[in-house]
């Protein structure tokens, strides 16, 4: 069997998690066209950042106060790695040594979003994604994505898909239905508060 895909890739400027998302889409390619392109859309969101952060960088950065693009990598890269987990303001804001106050602001003008507002649509997605290719009750999808409960879980599925997470799994076991049709877990229909609301940020 070749060697996973950008496994070795040298270019330093790919996101940490860009070659494993595309070498999951290729291992699921042929058993599950859906997860392999829901593993697609993420890299590319991942990259869509990258070069945002780039284009951020090089055009008047610093009188826009956004980050600089090591320093969105690094926060991006540990919120991927860390979806699962209590990921706290003040320890996101010591990893690029700013304050929380300046993360926030510089951090929603490089992505468009605050940095909680991007978690929550990281857990909904994983969850998502859990949901649609594995078996695991929902109690362990939830801790799985760093949401405290099945409760939390259910509530955040109503808020920004506006069904819950059960009945999102059983109309993609069962309708086969495209994406089109199905409800979006990449478009939330309600923001997710600053507050946190999922339990666990």
């Amino acid at each position: 069997m070749n060697a996973p895909i950008l496994s070795h890739a040298s270019n330093r400027n790919i996101p940490a998690t860009v070659p494993s998302l595309i070498d999951a889409a290729l291992a699921a390619f042929d058993a599950d066209r859906e997860a392999s392109r829901r593993y697609l859309l993420c890299a590319s969101v991942m990259l869509g950042l990258k070069r945002a952060a780039f284009r951020a960088e090089s055009t008047a950065r610093t009188d826009r106060g956004g980050l600089l693009a090591w320093q969105l990598k690094r926060v991006v890269d540990y919120i991927e790695a860390h979806l699962a987990d209590r990921i706290a303001a003040v320890d996101l804001a010591a990893l690029i040594n700013v304050s929380t106050g300046q993360l926030f602001r510089a951090f929603k003008i490089s992505v468009g979003v605050t940095p909680f507002r991007y978690i929550g649509r990281r857990r909904l997605e994983l969850a998502c994604t859990l949901i649609r290719t594995t078996r695991e009750p929902l109690s362990q999808i939830a801790l799985a994505c760093g949401v405290c409960d099945q409760a939390h879980l259910c509530k955040m599925f109503r808020r920004m898909i506006g069904m819950s997470p059960s009945d999102w799994r059983r109309e993609h076991l069962m309708d086969g239905t495209t994406d089109e049709e199905q409800p979006s877990c990449r478009r939330p229909t309600t923001p997710i508060d600053d507050g946190a609301r999922l339990g666990c940020i």
